[in-house]
């Protein structure tokens, strides 16, 4: 998060998109896609890599980012379309402004 808030420009915008650490990421992300489905190899994920929206929001503000949005991604395999929504359990995008003093 250091990296990203320095790299842009004081009242610019960062967009994080990352996996929520949530049991219904776990199911869909690992054993939905890598073990059932087989769309992605086997070990792609690491769970305890995965990042909880508050951790991301904290981290965010310990270098001087604010969150403006947090926004879930869902999928619909069968029309294989994505679309935001308001959970977040599973794959989240987060906006952040870079406050106009860092």
């Amino acid at each position: 998060m250091r990296a990203l808030a320095q790299l842009a420009k004081p009242g610019g915008d960062v967009i994080v998109s990352t996996l929520n650490r949530h049991p219904k990421a776990f199911a869909v992300a690992i054993v939905g896609a890598e073990y059932i489905a087989r769309v992605l190899p086997r070990g792609t994920h690491e769970y305890l890599k995965f990042i909880r929206p508050s951790e991301l929001a904290r981290w965010g503000r310990d270098v001087g980012l604010e969150l403006k949005d947090l926004s879930g991604i869902t999928y619909n395999p069968l029309t294989r379309a994505f679309r935001l929504s308001t959970d977040t359990s599973i794959n989240y995008l987060a906006h952040f402004r870079v406050s106009a003093a860092t």
